[in-house]
C-alpha cells in the first residue's frame, strides 16, 4: 500500500495559504477510495489544522519536523520525538550566554506554550502578529520564565550571527537543525532546533511503519523537505521549489498553486 506525505506551506498550501477546490475534491475523492495521504509540517498541530480541515484525512500527519506524529483529528500524540534533559540544558546555556531570545514551544501544566521574552518582542513581531488569538503566545519577562516547562522545540528568527548557533546545535550534540527562508517572506530566515531523534525523514518511516505501508511518496519544496524526499521510495519536488529540494528528488511536478499534488496523485492513482 502507498503512503502519501506532502509538505503544507509551498506544496499542498497556495501561495495565501489555502487549498484550491479542486484539490479538497480530488484528494477527499481518492482518500474515500482508501488512498493514504497525510502531511508532514515544521507547523504545530494548532497552526495546521485550520488550513487543512476540509480534507477528510485517514492518516496520522506530522508536526514540528517530525517531533511528533499526531492523530490530525484530535491533536493526539502517538510518537513523540524529544530533547534529552542535557539537550534543554546546553540550549538554555546558549541562549543566556549568547544574549538570544529564541521561541520556545513546550507543554506547561499539560498545555502547549510559545514563550517568547516581552522585551524582545520586536525579535518576533512577525511569528506574534500572524498569530493573534492563539491561545499558546506566552510572553514573559525573564529568561527564568522562558525556559520553563517540559521543552520540546525552538526557533531562532533572522538570528544575528548563526556561528555560535551552529558550534553547540550538531549532531554530536544530539540535536537537528533546520536553516531556511520564510515561504512567505525571504527576508525572513528562520533557524529551528529539535532533537536529533526529530526530523521528516524519521518521521516518514515511523508514520510508514504505523500504517503498514509499503510504498512511500512524500512532496516538498523547501530544505525541511530534502531528508523525507531521499527517504522516500519516491520523491517529488513541486515546481516552485528551492534548487537543493529539486536536485534530491526523483520527479518535479507542477507548482504549489497548480495544485501539483493532487494533480500528480490522481494521475497516478488511474
Amino acid at each position: 500500500m502507498t503512503l502519501y506525505i506532502t509538505d503544507l506551506d509551498g506544496t499542498l498550501l497556495r501561495s495565501d495559504t489555502s487549498i484550491s477546490e479542486y484539490s479538497v475534491s480530488t484528494l477527499n475523492s481518492l482518500i474515500d477510495r482508501g488512498v493514504m495521504f497525510t502531511y508532514a509540517t515544521a507547523r504545530s498541530f494548532a497552526s495546521a489544522s485550520p488550513l487543512v480541515d476540509r480534507l477528510r484525512l485517514n492518516c496520522p500527519a506530522i508536526t514540528f519536523n517530525g517531533v511528533f506524529i499526531i492523530d490530525p483529528r484530535t491533536g493526539k500524540h502517538l510518537v513523540e520525538n524529544t530533547y534529552s534533559a542535557e539537550c534543554r540544558r546546553m540550549a538554555r546555556e546558549l541562549f543566556i550566554t549568547e544574549n538570544i531570545a529564541p521561541l520556545v514551544y513546550s507543554y506547561i501544566n499539560g498545555e502547549e506554550k510559545v514563550s517568547y521574552l516581552e522585551s524582545r518582542l520586536d525579535e518576533v513581531k512577525s511569528y506574534v502578529n500572524s498569530r493573534r488569538g492563539d491561545k499558546r503566545l506566552r510572553p514573559v519577562s525573564d529568561y527564568k520564565a522562558l525556559f520553563e516547562g517540559d521543552i520540546f522545540y525552538f526557533t531562532v528568527i533572522d538570528p544575528r550571527d548563526i556561528s555560535p548557533l551552529d558550534k553547540v546545535f550538531t549532531a554530536e550534540n544530539g540535536f537537528s537543525r533546520n536553516v531556511q527562508k520564510d515561504t512567505y517572506d525571504d527576508n525572513m530566515i528562520w533557524y529551528e532546533i529539535y532533537d536529533k531523534s526529530a526530523s521528516k525523514a524519521n518521521a516518514v518511516r515511523q508514520l510508514a511503519d504505523l500504517v503498514k505501508a509499503d510504498e512511500l511518496i512524500c512532496f516538498g519544496d523547501n530544505n525541511n523537505d530534502i531528508s523525507m524526499i531521499q527517504a522516500a521510495n519516491v520523491g517529488v519536488a513541486v515546481a516552485n521549489s528551492v534548487d537543493a529540494l529539486k536536485s534530491a528528488a526523483d520527479i518535479i511536478i507542477e507548482s504549489n498553486d497548480n495544485d501539483g499534488v493532487a494533480r500528480y496523485i490522481e494521475k497516478r492513482g488511474r
